[in-house]
């Protein structure tokens, strides 16, 4: 089920109450806290982990093949927030994690620092890995539609990871994909991908080179355990999200995806089985050959934020 609706704007009232105003505190200086991190850490041989900011993926990197030759598979970034993380292997799909307290986390989760059991499909003090992507776009992941048929960012001649940056205004890392072979043709991807403090979600930039010029980008929301797509237009913002007890052990769940009205070229759903893509809410974006398209993905877990237990507290944090 899809539905649509308009935004109603709300008035907000401030009081503030008659007489005079107390002196203001002054607060003791603290050393600012993190409020952005990227992890991507490589098996060291012995056990361990070895933090990196630059890795090519070995054409031998199969997914979930044992043991991990990095931390979470790939990637990871998060804010004070939420986190996610990137397979970078032949699947390229993204996941969430829900998070509990607002430390960066990623850097230990997964990793002996937490205990020798320590499992991060498994509820801990920190939070969790919340999302079950199988064959879907998952969070935010993306492929290709050319005419009829829908394809998956897949296996590429290179792939190369590099970070940015990182620090209190944001982090951001790029993936590069040279000779990805796909109906036909061979394209190059850059893909960069940025997360900045106070949201619950981050920001892809995609720039494909060696188009024909009927490519569509898509993106979308794994829609596993979800029957209803909620639309909006927000200004000059187009906006999908799904909601519901659509996390690991039950918990609620609000996904979105908003991307600029100009570039939006219609919206669908994959099927659970039968093709490349399966089980996703799909929006198909605009693309032009060596020029960026940009969409912005959120997620809200309730465990996280107890305004994610009404669907009327996740619409507001969709940005």
């Amino acid at each position: 089920m899809i539905k649509s609706f308009a935004c109603i704007p709300l008035l907000c009232l401030v009081f503030t109450a008659c007489g005079d105003a107390p002196e203001p505190s002054v607060a003791e200086p603290t050393e600012a806290q993190p409020t952005t991190n990227i992890r991507m850490a490589a098996a060291d041989g012995s056990g361990g982990w070895t933090e990196i900011t630059e890795a090519t993926r070995e054409p031998d990197h199969l997914a979930q093949a044992i043991p991990f030759k990095f931390q979470m598979e790939g990637p990871a970034w998060e804010n004070e927030n939420v986190g996610f993380r990137l397979y970078f292997d032949e699947r390229n799909a993204i996941d969430i994690f829900g998070k509990r307290k607002t430390d960066m986390v990623l850097d230990s989760v997964g990793t002996r620092e937490l205990g020798p059991d320590q499992n991060y499909h498994n509820l801990a003090g920190w939070g969790m890995d919340v999302l079950k992507v199988g064959t879907s776009l998952g969070a935010g992941s993306i492929g290709l539609m050319i005419g009829d048929s829908a394809y998956h960012l897949g296996d590429a001649r290179e792939e190369h990871f590099r970070q940015l940056e990182e620090g209190p205004d944001g982090a951001r890392f790029v993936l590069n994909y040279k000779g990805w072979q796909v109906a036909g043709r061979e394209l190059d991807l850059e893909w960069e991908i940025g997360i900045g403090p106070g949201t619950w979600g981050y920001e892809s930039t995609v720039t494909f080179t060696g188009l024909r010029g009927d490519e569509e980008l898509l993106t979308g929301i794994v829609n596993l355990h979800s029957d209803t797509l909620y639309t909006e237009e927000r200004g000059d913002r187009f906006v999908m999200y799904t909601y519901g007890p659509q996390a690991e052990l039950d918990n609620v769940l609000g996904m979105a995806v908003t991307a600029p009205r100009s570039e939006v070229l219609g919206t669908g759903e994959f099927a659970p089985e039968g093709g490349p893509i399966t089980s996703t809410y799909y929006v198909r974006l605009k693309l032009a050959d060596g020029k960026p398209t940009t969409y912005r993905f959120t997620a809200g877990w309730e465990p996280g934020n107890p305004a994610f237990g009404e669907r009327e507290g996740f619409p507001a944090e969709i940005y």
